[in-house]
């Protein structure tokens, strides 16, 4: 709620009525700073909001024409990259995929892996060292990537002794995935005049002061 000296009255946080008159230049200042920048926020986040719904639109516009064209599916709802025709555009979307491990499964599969290796390998480093990183944890939490590195590996795992437990603990690590979520994100590159793109910012906090 704007409020201005032309009320008789403020309205503080508990809903008290405070008389005009009784609030600081600071408490004005702020009030009218605050409410200044509200609408200004508010107005850029409507109008990325309606960036972002073009671009998904003029995206779908652009796949659908390509599949026409060539006579390929081309998926809309993934990583995409075009140009304008002199290539001085670039957009890009990239969809980031989050990923969630069910912890009680994957924790399962490690016990699996790390009991593999006590038993069964004596001086096999490559398989101890993949094992050992991927499970290794930054300020208490398990890198995704490291997680899922393992399962490239499978095909390298000829150890007999080794191989059915290997599969089992892979097994694990596919039902403890779960994706709940995933984001979509637009970047706009303007080419520059020695020929290299610059990004446009869209991210608030990336954006260098004047």
């Amino acid at each position: 709620m704007k409020q201005t000296s032309k009320d008789q009255f403020w309205i503080d946080e508990s809903g008290t009525q405070i008389p005009y008159n009784r609030t600081s230049t600071v408490e004005r200042i702020k009030e009218k700073a605050a409410t200044r920048i509200e609408k200004m926020a508010t107005a850029a986040n409507a109008a990325l909001i309606s960036l972002k719904a073009t671009v998904n639109e003029e995206v779908e516009k652009i796949t659908d024409a390509m599949t026409t064209e060539n006579k390929t599916k081309i998926d809309s709802k993934g990583n995409f990259t075009w140009y304008n025709f002199d290539k001085t555009i670039k957009i890009e979307t990239n969809i980031n995929e989050l990923i969630k491990f069910d912890e009680a499964l994957l924790e399962a599969a490690k016990q699996i892996l790390m009991q593999m290796i006590d038993i069964n390998l004596t001086g096999d480093d490559f398989i101890k060292g993949i094992v050992a990183d991927a499970f290794k944890t930054s300020k208490g939490n398990l890198d995704t990537k490291r997680i899922l590195s393992l399962k490239r590996h499978t095909s390298r795992i000829t150890n007999k002794a080794i191989k059915e437990d290997w599969q089992k603990a892979m097994e694990l690590i596919d039902k403890a995935i779960s994706r709940p979520d995933s984001k979509k994100y637009t970047r706009v590159y303007v080419k520059n005049s020695e020929g290299k793109y610059d990004n446009i910012e869209l991210n608030f906090s990336s954006i260098k002061s004047s």
